[in-house]
């Protein structure tokens, strides 16, 4: 991802937990979609949700680093069943593989 303007990453760390919790679950979903056009052999759609799911990555990095974590930790969670955001993932259906994606792509945020 090409870096943000540091103005830029100054309003978005300003809007706090919305920006946060919005990118997340972009996060989540471009994720799982990943999993999903997969299965489709759509590898032209997968590569977009893989890019997605890339600028949503390097965009948490930039953001306020206890915030981030505390959202990432609620969804992790909830891939496992477990607190609040579990009704999101039911939401979207999203089966044990596509959950699996989603805990990895969480995790790749701090790694990287």
């Amino acid at each position: 991802m090409d870096r943000l303007p540091e103005p830029v990453v100054l309003k978005l760390r300003e809007a706090g937990k919305e920006v946060i919790d919005l990118t997340v679950r972009n996060l989540a979903m471009s994720s799982a979609m990943s999993i999903q056009h997969q299965r489709d052999n759509n590898y032209e759609m997968k590569e977009g949700s893989n890019r997605i799911k890339k600028r949503c990555q390097e965009l948490l990095r930039l953001l306020e680093p206890n915030e981030v974590k505390e959202t990432l930790e609620k969804f992790l969670r909830a891939t496992r069943g477990i607190g609040s955001e579990v009704q999101f993932l039911q939401k979207w259906n999203y089966d044990e593989t596509q959950k699996i994606e989603i805990a990895s792509s969480i995790n790749d945020v701090a790694i990287n």
